[in-house]
């Protein structure tokens, strides 16, 4: 039988932000949600240079809100998700094992058996382990690295995931 793997993990806020955009690129759905701010953004410029349109400050903020639009509300959203939820305090406590992913901070234990978890999938920053197509927990590789766990983890939850979608 296994061993529990367990690292201590904390998100800054902009580590936060880097996992959060990324899974936003990692899903289809948000991804072509996300993509119709630039789009029209895109389309507006064309139609004001193709119709002589005079760019003022105005519309200069237009062009900017549509293609930062994305971006400027998920750094909203997750700051005023972290503000006072006692959930979001860290550092929190993740344990790794035969069953599934344990995580717990000072207000909660939660627990996700490895039969949840859909697929496994790293970026050069983070470690996802996705519940659904557009959402997922992020790890930080560079924490996961400096508990010196990286290796195990990674083979660990590539063997679960593995065998779970082989059943």
């Amino acid at each position: 039988m296994q061993e529990q793997i367990t690292a201590p993990i904390s998100f800054p806020f902009w580590t936060a932000y880097r996992a959060t955009l990324q899974v936003i690129l990692r899903s289809p759905f948000q991804l072509v949600i996300s993509s119709v701010f630039p789009v029209t953004g895109l389309f507006l410029l064309y139609l004001w240079l193709t119709h002589n349109h005079p760019i003022t400050l105005g519309n200069i903020g237009l062009l900017l809100l549509c293609f930062f639009f994305t971006p400027l509300v998920t750094v909203l959203s997750l700051f005023l998700a972290r503000r006072r939820n006692p959930l979001a305090q860290g550092p929190f406590i993740y344990s790794f094992g035969p069953e599934g992913i344990h995580a717990s901070g000072e207000a909660f234990t939660m627990s996700i058996k490895w039969a949840a978890v859909q697929k496994v999938a790293e970026s050069g920053s983070f470690m996802f382990f996705f519940i659904a197509p557009a959402r997922a927990h992020c790890i930080p590789l560079a924490q996961l690295k400096a508990a010196g766990c990286l290796d195990s983890v990674r083979a660990l939850a590539l063997s679960k995931v593995s065998q779970a979608k082989g059943k």
